[in-house]
C-alpha cells in the first residue's frame, strides 16, 4: 500500500522567488548530470511510513526526512539515522493528531520556525525560495541540496511506479488521485530522480513541468554543534558582492546566495 498526502498548493505572496534574488546567468555552470547521494555517500531506501502496512499520508514529512539525510551528510560528513517514528511524530505534531495530509508551504514554514527533532537534536532551515524552470531545478540540486516539491499524481503514475518505469506523460493520465510531496537528489540531461515509497523514482522534466504545482529551493541552517563554517568568509563576501552587485547584501538574499556559492567556492578559497 502506498499513500499520498500533500494537500492542494497554497500561494503566499511573501515567498521569495529564486529568480528575483539570484542571477543564474553568473552562477557556475551545472554539470550535465549530478547525484547528491553519490557525492555524499547517502544510502536511502527509507519509506518513513508512507508505504506498506499501516501507511500514512505523511509524504511531505517523508520528503523532509529524505532531504535532511543529504543536508546532514554535507554538513556533518556522515549519514545520520532518522527513524520512522521520528517522522511520524513530527507529522502528527503538525496535523494535530489526524492522518489528513499537509500543506507543503505551511510545513516548510514550520520547519523554518520550529524545526524538527531527530536523534534528540533540533534541525531547522534558514529560508526557502520558490523555483520554476529546469535551470533553477538543476542549480538547486547542484548547489542547494535538491528541491522539495509537490506534484499531482494520476492513475498512470501509480501504474508506471509499480512497473518500475520512469514517470512520463501519456495520452491518457487516468483519474487524478491527489497530491504528493517529493524530494529530488539527482538529475540528468532530460530527467531527474526523486525519493518516494522507499525507492529512487526517475521522472522526465516534461512530466515535472506538467505535474508539479509547487517547488522550493531550501537554505539549510548551520547546525550549532558542528562548529565554524569551513568557508573563508572574506573570500565569500567578495564573491557575494560580485554576484549580487550589492555592498552589503542581507537577510534571505545573503543566506540564499551565500549557501549557493559556499559549496562551489569552498575548494577554491579555503585551501
Amino acid at each position: 500500500m502506498i499513500r499520498l498526502g500533500k494537500l492542494p498548493a497554497k500561494i503566499d505572496k511573501r515567498t521569495i522567488p529564486l529568480s528575483r534574488i539570484l542571477n543564474l546567468k553568473v552562477l557556475p555552470e551545472y554539470p550535465a548530470s549530478y547525484d547528491l547521494h553519490a557525492v555524499y555517500g547517502v544510502k536511502d531506501n527509507f519509506v518513513f511510513r508512507n508505504a506498506g502496512e499501516g501507511a500514512l499520508g505523511d509524504c511531505v514529512k517523508a520528503a523532509r526526512a529524505h532531504q535532511t539525510l543529504v543536508f546532514e551528510a554535507y554538513e556533518q560528513g556522515c549519514q545520520i539515522v532518522i527513524t520512522d517514528q521520528e517522522v511520524v511524530d513530527e507529522y502528527f505534531i503538525e496535523t494535530g493528531g489526524a492522518d489528513n495530509g499537509l500543506v507543503l508551504l505551511y510545513s516548510l514554514n514550520d520547519w523554518r520556525n520550529n524545526g524538527w527533532v531527530v536523534g534528540g537534536r533540533v534541525y531547522t532551515i534558514y529560508a526557502f525560495a520558490s523555483l520554476s524552470g529546469i535551470d533553477e531545478f538543476k542549480h538547486t540540486v547542484h548547489l542547494l541540496g535538491g528541491p522539495n516539491f509537490g506534484v499531482k499524481i494520476y492513475e498512470t503514475d501509480i501504474e508506471q511506479f509499480n512497473a518500475g518505469q520512469p514517470w512520463h506523460l501519456t495520452s491518457n493520465d487516468g483519474r487524478l488521485l491527489g497530491g504528493h510531496g517529493l524530494y529530488a537528489p539527482a538529475y540528468t540531461v532530460d530527467s531527474a530522480t526523486c525519493m518516494t515509497w522507499g525507492k529512487r523514482q526517475d521522472f522526465t522534466f516534461e512530466w515535472f513541468q506538467q505535474r508539479s504545482d509547487e517547488a522550493y529551493a531550501i537554505v539549510d541552517n548551520r547546525d550549532d554543534w558542528v562548529g565554524d563554517s569551513p568557508v573563508n568568509v572574506e573570500a565569500l563576501d567578495a564573491l557575494l558582492r560580485e554576484i549580487t552587485g550589492e555592498t552589503q547584501p542581507g537577510g534571505c538574499l545573503w543566506s540564499i546566495v551565500g549557501s549557493l556559492i559556499a559549496k562551489v567556492c569552498h575548494a577554491r578559497v579555503h585551501k
